[in-house]
């Protein structure tokens, strides 16, 4: 069966040809339609990732849907999402465990079944764990790629009353105003006090949730916005790995910084997460824009999710 095969560290995957896998006690054998790139993927391949470091060669991925072909619990044909999954999610076949499999509803398509699960479990289950409940202001940093795309959307399904987006892009910022955002501000040159000043006044208020995948300045201006009792939950680096909070400002706002990982979350708790946010895509409530290519440009691929696409990656498994 053909693969995305990484062979060397730091390198991005081939297209190449493997064995398909025997599925064992209490896993199904998914035929893959689709599978996506995520940010996670490519930290994976540096070989120097905290949460995995895989034995080379091995099949990239994390995360994809397709139809069952064989399973004790799932009847053959059902339309499922997978994350965990061996060899990995880019290849033609995988197996999965039985109870990781979510179904896919009928009017849910397959790209957004493929690649909302990873950028949609860490935007939702950041808000879920910054404790956010109705009336509240919400600031979802790094706004214009996939999490913050899907923070946006999340944040007004969990009821804050004022969404602002903000990022680095800002050609890319008024389409956060269609997917919800009541305000944006660009991330520009501005020190941590502008920003914080730009932001207050987008969000009419003081912040009580900031979603933040971004850190550094970025990450300061939040905390500079943000009302007494305001909760920080930070997901990743990609603005800078350090910054200097002074003590006075955390202590004068009451305020809780939190880190999240989706590796943290228990499958049940992913599985529920998942399952949450396809009836909403079923309902219309949740869009993810994507691009989609063929299995044999995963080297292209890979370079334009290194990029920071403003769209979803996803590689097409099925045989044309």
């Amino acid at each position: 069966m053909r693969a995305a095969i990484l062979e060397h560290f730091g390198e991005a995957p081939v297209p190449g040809e493997m064995q398909e896998p025997v599925p064992g006690p209490g896993e199904a054998l998914v035929e893959v339609g689709m599978a996506a790139l995520n940010p996670v993927d490519l930290r994976i391949a540096t070989g120097t990732f905290y949460g995995a470091r895989p034995e080379l060669p091995y099949v990239v991925g994390s995360e994809g849907m397709g139809v069952v072909r064989a399973s004790r619990r799932w009847p053959v044909g059902q339309r499922v999402r997978f994350g965990s999954a061996r060899p990995g999610a880019l290849a033609e076949i995988v197996t999965a465990p039985d109870d990781s499999l979510v179904a896919v509803p009928d009017a849910v398509s397959d790209p957004l079944a493929a690649g909302i699960g990873v950028a949609g479990m860490a935007a939702w289950c950041s808000l879920v764990a910054a404790r956010l409940h109705e009336g509240e202001r919400v600031l979802v940093l790094g706004a214009t790629g996939a999490v913050g795309r899907l923070g946006v959307q999340a944040a007004r399904l969990l009821g804050a009353t004022r969404v602002v987006a903000a990022g680095r892009d800002a050609a890319a910022l008024p389409s956060l105003v269609d997917l919800g955002a009541h305000a944006t501000v660009v991330l520009d040159n501005r020190d941590a006090a502008a920003l914080a000043e730009a932001i207050v006044e987008a969000a009419e208020g003081h912040l009580d949730v900031i979603i933040d995948p971004l850190w550094g300045e970025a990450a300061l201006a939040g905390a500079m916005a943000a009302a007494p009792g305001a909760r920080l939950v930070n997901l990743g680096d990609s603005a800078g790995v350090t910054m200097s909070l002074p003590s006075a400002l955390l202590r004068s706002r009451h305020m809780e910084i939190l880190g999240y990982t989706n590796m943290a979350l228990p499958e049940a708790e992913q599985r529920s997460a998942i399952e949450s946010l396809l009836h909403h895509a079923s309902e219309g409530r949740l869009r993810l824009d994507h691009d989609v290519v063929a299995l044999e440009e995963v080297r292209g691929a890979w370079v334009t999710q290194a990029g920071s696409p403003h769209a979803k990656v996803l590689l097409e498994l099925k045989r044309v």
